[in-house]
């Protein structure tokens, strides 16, 4: 009997040896991409639908194993895959794969600042540039009517609520959830801080940043800003047009670009020229800053401002219009 259990257990180890020996030789083989591959594993996936994803993206033989010996790793190890975007070279080796899954130190991360004032198809091209986020997805997703309702914007599109800020992404993040980032960031910040406010002032949400968006493109200078607002509130509340070029280039396309003097007559229900009151939406994204100005105005007398030609973009603020054609007629004269 002693003998049966010495030859079993010999038999045993050997059997062993021999399965340690071909996981060894199967997790020593390399991915069989000529050139680098990359995979995308989205956030909150299990183990086994992360190690299938990679599996499959990398084109590894028998990829049940692969996952099989990775769930097996998780289970004694009690440690997990991570989420994001995954870059392997040429030949790297199966075990190195499941070494980077189960660490993350491979996932391809990066960050990108959005500026204050940009439109929705700016922020897109930037983050296609920087992130490796589709961009035509996430024009799309943002001017999806649907999205849009869900914020009671009165228009298609979510222009003006995406908030400017300094973001770490995955590497080609799907688009969708870029876009749903953005506009939580800035869900916060209006609960937090303007919501209140904007009830005081009698606005909607989609009326601040309306406003916002119009004293974001006019001013950069956070100290001028508050001044404009009192502006834009004081013809508003006669009833007079509010007249900010920044809108008619918004309408023509043409988001920061000086306009001609004909142009300002374009018929278009974005040109503050022709049209009373605010337009239908925002002209681009507003900063926290800018939303702020919107609900805080300085209390003053002035119904006109125009641009100081000395390039810091700052302006001249008149009370009449007497005094505006005074200013504008000094600055037209300056080179």
């Amino acid at each position: 009997m002693w003998c049966w259990l010495l030859r079993w257990a010999i038999g045993g180890a050997t059997l062993a040896g021999i399965a340690a020996g071909g996981l060894y030789i199967y997790l020593q083989q390399r991915i069989p991409n000529g050139e680098a591959v990359e995979c995308w594993i989205p956030p909150g996936s299990r183990t086994r639908t992360a190690l299938g994803i990679a599996a499959s993206c990398c084109q590894l033989r028998f990829p049940e194993l692969f996952v099989a010996i990775g769930t097996v790793h998780a289970f004694v190890t009690r440690s997990h895959t991570y989420a994001g975007t995954y870059r392997f070279g040429p030949g790297t080796r199966y075990s190195h794969l499941l070494q980077a899954l189960f660490s993350g130190r491979q996932v391809l991360r990066v960050r990108v600042t959005i500026p204050e004032g940009l439109t929705i198809t700016q922020i897109a091209s930037l983050l296609q540039q920087q992130a490796g986020v589709d961009s035509a997805q996430f024009v799309a997703a943002a001017f999806s009517d649907s999205l849009a309702r869900l914020r009671g914007a009165p228009i298609p599109s979510l222009e003006g609520y995406l908030m400017p800020e300094t973001y770490e992404l995955f590497w080609r993040h799907p688009a969708r959830e870029v876009l749903e980032r953005l506009l939580r960031e800035q869900d916060q910040r209006w609960q937090e801080r303007f919501a209140a406010r904007a009830r005081q002032r009698g606005l909607s949400r989609h009326e601040t940043l309306t406003l916002a968006s119009i004293i974001e493109a006019e001013s950069p200078h956070s100290d001028e800003r508050r001044r404009i607002s009192g502006v834009f509130w004081n013809r508003l509340r006669r009833g007079m047009p509010l007249q900010a070029d920044p809108t008619t280039a918004y309408a023509l396309g043409k988001p920061g670009q000086p306009l001609a003097r004909s142009e300002l007559s374009t018929t278009h229900p974005y040109n503050t020229y022709a049209i009373s009151g605010l337009p239908p939406g925002p002209i681009n994204n507003p900063s926290a800053d800018a939303i702020a100005a919107t609900l805080e105005p300085e209390e003053h007398e002035f119904l006109y401002f125009v641009l100081v030609r000395d390039g810091s973009r700052r302006h001249l603020f008149s009370r009449t219009y007497r005094e505006h054609l005074r200013a504008s007629t000094l600055q037209q004269r300056n080179p």
